[in-house]
């Protein structure tokens, strides 16, 4: 099933589409009271931004959250080959320290994005 929301001025009702090989519903919801439309609908506002920025850190911290887990394998004696032999990203702390960095970064914009989604906006 395939559920898309749409943000209108309206009441908020259920439709459903015709039947395809998908069943689609369309679930039409009122907007925030204090939501409003930029001036130029190409503009990308620093709450977009920072809750998309979130949207690609998340994973980024679970791959290297993947890599420390290797490396501690690689160490324990559990896993043959790690890719980085020397140097220091050859350490399970160090990927383990940009885990906590990259997933407190993610949980830092999407607070970011949250509170001022939910702001008054002033007039």
């Amino acid at each position: 099933m395939i559920v898309r929301l749409r943000f209108k001025a309206s009441q908020v009702r259920v439709a459903t589409s015709p039947p395809v090989a998908r069943k689609a519903q369309v679930v039409e919801m009122r907007a925030p009271a204090h939501a409003t439309r930029p001036a130029n609908p190409n503009h990308v506002s620093t709450q977009e931004m920072a809750g998309g920025l979130a949207a690609l850190l998340a994973p980024a911290a679970t791959l290297t959250f993947a890599i420390a887990l290797w490396r501690l394998g690689r160490d324990l004696g559990l896993t043959k080959n790690f890719f980085i032999t020397d140097g220091p990203f050859s350490h399970w702390q160090v990927w383990l320290a940009m885990t906590a960095t990259l997933a407190a970064s993610s949980m830092y914009l999407n607070r970011k994005s949250e509170r001022a989604a939910r702001a008054p906006v002033a007039d």
